[in-house]
C-alpha cells in the first residue's frame, strides 16, 4: 500500500512535471510572436509626415501600436494560458491594423478580417468559413485556419484538430513537403503558419545555420528563442518569391540544439520547413552575389570597395560577423530604394537585413 502510494505521488509530480513545461513552451511561443510584430513595426516604413499620408493611415499605425501596448501589457505579471490568448487577440487586431496600412498605401480594398480559428487561438487568424455541427446540434459555419478547414473536410460533423508536437510545430507524414537539395545533421521540423521549432546543431559547441524554406511568396519573421528571456528576431523573403534563407545561429556554450518561433505577415499560414546546417552552406562570393530580404553570405576576397543595391521598402543593413556569427560591426545603412556605397573589410560572414530584393557587387579591385 505504502509503496503505491509513493507511486502516486511521483507519477503525480511527473505529471506537474510535464504540465509546466508545456506550459512554459506555450508562453515562449506567444513571448516570440510579440517580438515577431514588434519586428514588423520597427522595420515599417510609413511616416505620418509623408506626402500622400492620410488620417485613416495614420489611424491605421496608431491601432497597430496600441495593438502592440496592449499585448505587452497583457504579457506581464502571472502568466497563464488565458492571458495569452488576450495577446494573440491583440495581436491578430496589430496584423490586420498594418494590413490596412499597407493596403490603402498600395490603392487597393482593405482586407477581410476574419477572426482567430474556432477550434483554437493559438493556430491564428482564420482564412476561411466552414459549415460545423457539435454533438446533437445544428450546423452553423465557423470561422478555421487553413489546416483546420483542410482537416474538416468541408462536410458536418465535427472537425479533427491538427496534431501538432508539443513545440507547435505540425507532424506530417513523409515527403508531405517536397525535400530541399540537402539535409542538416539535426533532421528537418516542418510546419503550417505560426508555430515553433528546434532543430539539432550539426556540431555541439559551434557557430551555424537555420535554414527556413517556404514553397510560396512569403516574408517571414524568425524569432530564435535564447537562454532566459533573450529573443533575437529576423525578417525573411520579400513576399514575392519563395523563401530560402538562412539565420545565424552563433556560439552560445555548449548547446545541442535551437528553438525558434516563426512568424507570417498578415496571417498567412504557408507550409514551412527549416533545419540546421554547418557554415559551409552559406552561399560564397566574390564579386556579386544577390537575394530577397534576410540572409547570410560569406565574402571569400579581399579588402575591397563595393556596393549594396536595395529595391524595396523600409531599412537596409549589411552587418559583418565574426567566427562565432556574433554582430561585429556595421557596414553600411540604408533605407528603401538604394544604391549604398561601402568597403567590405574582408574575407568572412556578413548579414544582409531587409524586407526588399538586394545585389553585392565589387569593383574587383583590391584596396
Amino acid at each position: 500500500m505504502a509503496s503505491t502510494w509513493r507511486l502516486r505521488v511521483r507519477l503525480g509530480g511527473w505529471f506537474g512535471q510535464t504540465a509546466r513545461r508545456r506550459a512554459h513552451q506555450e508562453l515562449a511561443v506567444v513571448e516570440a510572436r510579440i517580438t515577431a510584430f514588434g519586428v514588423a513595426l520597427d522595420e515599417h516604413d510609413f511616416s505620418p509626415g509623408e506626402p500622400g499620408a492620410t488620417d485613416a493611415m495614420r489611424a491605421d499605425l496608431e491601432r497597430a501600436l496600441d495593438a502592440y501596448e496592449e499585448a505587452k501589457r497583457a504579457f506581464v505579471g502571472d502568466r497563464d494560458l488565458e492571458e495569452a490568448l488576450d495577446v494573440l487577440r491583440a495581436l491578430d487586431d496589430g496584423w490586420h491594423a498594418l494590413a490596412c496600412l499597407d493596403a490603402r498605401r498600395a490603392g487597393l480594398p482593405l482586407p477581410r478580417r476574419l477572426p482567430l480559428c474556432f477550434f483554437d487561438a493559438r493556430h491564428g487568424r482564420a482564412v476561411r468559413e466552414v459549415p460545423w455541427a457539435p454533438a446533437d446540434g445544428a450546423s452553423r459555419n465557423v470561422a478555421v485556419c487553413a489546416e483546420c478547414g483542410v482537416r474538416h473536410g468541408g462536410g458536418g460533423g465535427r472537425a479533427s484538430l491538427p496534431r501538432r508536437t508539443t513545440s507547435g510545430a505540425v507532424q506530417r507524414r513523409p515527403g508531405s513537403l517536397p525535400a530541399a537539395a540537402t539535409s542538416g545533421a539535426g533532421g528537418r521540423t516542418y510546419g503550417k503558419g505560426p508555430g515553433t521549432g528546434r532543430v539539432r546543431l550539426p556540431v555541439v559547441g559551434r557557430p551555424a545555420v537555420l535554414v527556413v524554406r517556404t514553397d510560396t511568396a512569403e516574408q517571414v519573421t524568425v524569432v530564435l528563442l535564447l537562454r532566459g528571456d533573450q529573443r533575437e528576431g529576423y525578417s525573411l523573403g520579400d513576399g514575392f518569391e519563395p523563401v530560402y534563407a538562412r539565420v545565424p545561429l552563433r556560439r552560445s556554450g555548449n548547446r545541442e540544439v535551437a528553438r525558434f518561433q516563426v512568424d507570417f505577415r498578415g496571417g498567412a499560414s504557408a507550409d514551412w520547413e527549416a533545419w540546421a546546417e554547418p557554415l559551409d552552406a552559406v552561399p560564397e562570393f566574390t564579386e556579386r552575389i544577390q537575394g530577397c530580404g534576410g540572409d547570410l553570405v560569406r565574402y571569400a576576397g579581399p579588402g575591397r570597395p563595393a556596393v549594396l543595391r536595395h529595391r524595396g521598402r523600409g531599412d537596409v543593413r549589411l552587418l559583418a560577423l565574426d567566427d562565432d556569427l556574433a554582430e561585429w560591426a556595421e557596414v553600411v545603412r540604408g533605407k528603401g530604394d538604394a544604391d549604398l556605397p561601402l568597403r567590405l573589410p574582408g574575407l568572412g560572414f556578413y548579414q544582409v537585413q531587409c524586407r526588399g530584393s538586394w545585389v553585392i557587387e565589387t569593383d574587383g579591385g583590391t584596396e
